[in-house]
């Protein structure tokens, strides 16, 4: 096994840290880079945050269903849409277009919003559709975030899940100081006047029924208080490394150090998973110089999702001469981190897990609770920041999708000269339209990535079927995702040995294929 140096990561994170000091925006619980393309297009589909209870409605829905976060999210299949470009019929790529090699098309998510933790009992009755990029900003980002999140809360419980060596030792001798007071009282107790066995027996009896009513009401109310409160699991926290700053070797500077940088990290992944949604550069060229780009697409089964590598900052225009293995540079702009290491899981459980779109929050253990007010608490059901960006205005409900008239105008106005070029529709950047052209095909939905040219991330097994990350973690016994101590433990010289395996693969196949 190769031995890394958690300084060349701390190095790198924080330099980059301190060069983007104040150029950060604070969106809900995420921190979003100012002027990057994920940020922009986060704000710009930015709406005011509105209460749970007070609903939310999807566009298209005519029985106006409200939403909250009572609801879950869970993927249903990946559809693309072949899109008109004129840029086809360059005399560059004219003949790559007829090979089928490159295809303009867009990328859309059916998925079901259903009540529940599991949506056991989803339907097509509560389908929704939305672009891939948003689904994945939203819910692969959700996964992403979910220790840094969960974390948070555990750093507002500190004091009741960190309990220290001195306050250990303090409540037990406490707990033995009131034992010796007891053992002392029943003894003294035995050695008092004598009364007659039956009358004290039956005066006992009577004064611990009278004190079982008593209490009863009391127990009660204290038990529907536990069961409506909801409090931080210690336990999590600790799985999670959260409090790694106070168990680093004693040295609570390298802790806090070590901390930071995970969540630095972790931020970077989360903004890298964005930014994919939205196209990014390769940092590579094609033969003739031009930029290639890299993005995300269905795959060729519309069940998960690929990276892929296109010819145009839109990424719209998907090619299949080259796979994103064979393009993708950790080196460029400086990243010197290879996120793809760290995003896969987060980005193939989006495809895989249901998502909960409560916001959740923990009561304080140490404030007593009051029945009421934990009553209205529970009804309230506010939605995390997540579903809201999911299921903002570019979400519309699928089954209020049916068009009238089709895309008849597009097909009539094909020229004969192209009549081998087909398209599903003209403007992919209209939400409706694309609703009402993917109802129409009926669930005979067309997927243009080609996994034999561009290859695939997955492993499926006998029947085709994926195999999930979860079931993959239970197989080599690891927990899904990145721990926070899986997290520190890589570091940037991992860039180099991949980017050389992947340089020598490539000389072998060029080889191969000379």
């Amino acid at each position: 096994m190769v031995k890394f140096s958690f300084l060349a990561l701390a190095g790198a994170i924080a330099t980059a840290t301190a060069a983007k000091h104040n150029t950060s925006i604070k969106l809900g619980k995420r921190q979003l880079r100012r002027g990057d393309a994920s940020t922009e297009a986060l704000l710009k589909k930015a709406r005011p945050y509105k209460k749970a209870n007070a609903g939310r409605k999807l566009e298209g829905q005519q029985d106006a269903v409200e939403l909250d976060g009572s609801y879950s999210v869970k993927f249903s299949q990946c559809v693309d849409v072949r899109t008109k470009n004129e840029d086809l019929f360059s005399d560059e790529l004219i003949a790559y277009a007829q090979s089928g090699s490159v295809v303009s098309s867009k990328s859309f998510v059916l998925f079901h919003v259903c009540q529940g933790d599991n949506c056991y009992y989803e339907s097509d009755d509560d389908l929704y559709i939305v672009d891939l990029g948003t689904y994945l900003a939203n819910v692969a980002t959700y996964h992403a975030d979910k220790r840094q999140n969960f974390c948070e809360a555990c750093e507002r419980f500190q004091d009741t899940c960190v309990v220290e060596e001195e306050e250990v030792e303090e409540e037990e001798a406490v707990e033995g100081e009131e034992a010796a007071e007891e053992d002392g009282a029943e003894g003294e107790a035995e050695e008092g006047e004598d009364e007659p066995e039956e009358e004290g027996e039956e005066e006992r009896e009577g004064e611990e029924a009278e004190g079982q009513e008593e209490d009863e009401p009391d127990r009660k109310l204290k038990t529907a208080s536990r069961r409506a409160a909801n409090y931080i699991d210690c336990d999590q926290c600790f799985a999670y490394d959260c409090y790694a700053d106070d168990e680093a070797d004693g040295d609570v500077d390298d802790g806090a150090q070590q901390q930071q940088n995970m969540e630095e990290l972790e931020r970077q992944v989360s903004e890298w998973i964005a930014n994919l949604g939205e196209c990014q550069e390769s940092g590579s060229q094609d033969a003739n110089g031009n930029s290639l780009y890299i993005g995300v697409m269905c795959d060729s089964y519309g069940d998960g999702v690929e990276l892929a590598v296109f010819l145009d900052e839109e990424c719209s225009m998907y090619t299949s001469e080259y796979s994103f293995n064979s393009v993708y540079n950790p080196d460029y702009d400086a990243n010197e981190i290879n996120y793809v290491t760290y995003a896969e899981n987060y980005i193939k459980i989006a495809f895989e897990e249901t998502m909960s779109c409560l916001e959740v929050e923990y009561d304080d253990p140490n404030e007593e609770q009051d029945e009421n007010a934990a009553e209205e608490e529970e009804e309230r059901y506010e939605m995390n920041e997540y579903c809201e960006g999911l299921l903002n205005d570019e979400a519309m409900d699928f089954n209020n999708c049916e068009a009238e008239n089709g895309n008849e105008e597009e097909e009539e106005a094909q020229d004969d000269q192209y009549a081998w070029y087909t398209f599903d529709i003209e403007d992919a950047d209209d939400i409706g339209e694309v609703c009402q052209v993917v109802y129409q095909m009926q669930g005979e939905y067309y997927h243009a990535y080609d996994e034999s040219s561009s290859g695939t991330w997955y492993s499926r097994n006998s029947n085709g079927q994926i195999i999930t990350v979860s079931a993959q973690n239970n197989q080599g016994n690891k927990s899904p995702g990145l721990s926070g101590g899986a997290i520190a433990g890589i570091v940037v010289l991992i860039v180099g040995v991949i980017g050389a395996a992947g340089f020598v693969l490539t000389k072998k196949n060029k080889a191969a294929t000379t």
